[in-house]
């Protein structure tokens, strides 16, 4: 639950395990679809429900557009930036 690498922006993925998502999955829809290298990808994480993958932050809203625009899996899933812990 720390947050994000200098630099990286955390992006909330809408599908995880249950929905037979794994890492390529996401590498391979991200790199496809919003046009970035494999190896720019940061951490993975992925939940029964939901995953995290951490991307550039100069490229985040990029990558929340393509995978919106997108499916993975063919389903459409909710992708929007990690609002992190929440504090307070």
């Amino acid at each position: 639950g720390h947050p994000p690498p200098e630099g990286m922006a955390r992006i909330f993925v809408g599908a995880g395990r249950i929905a037979g998502i794994r890492p390529q999955d996401l590498v391979g829809a991200i790199a496809n679809e919003a046009r970035i290298a494999g190896r720019e990808i940061g951490a993975i994480q992925i939940a029964d429900r939901f995953s995290l993958v951490d991307v550039p932050a100069s490229d985040a809203d990029r990558v929340i557009q393509a995978l919106r625009a997108g499916s993975l899996k063919g389903r459409k899933v909710t992708v929007r930036r990690d609002r992190g812990p929440k504090s307070g």
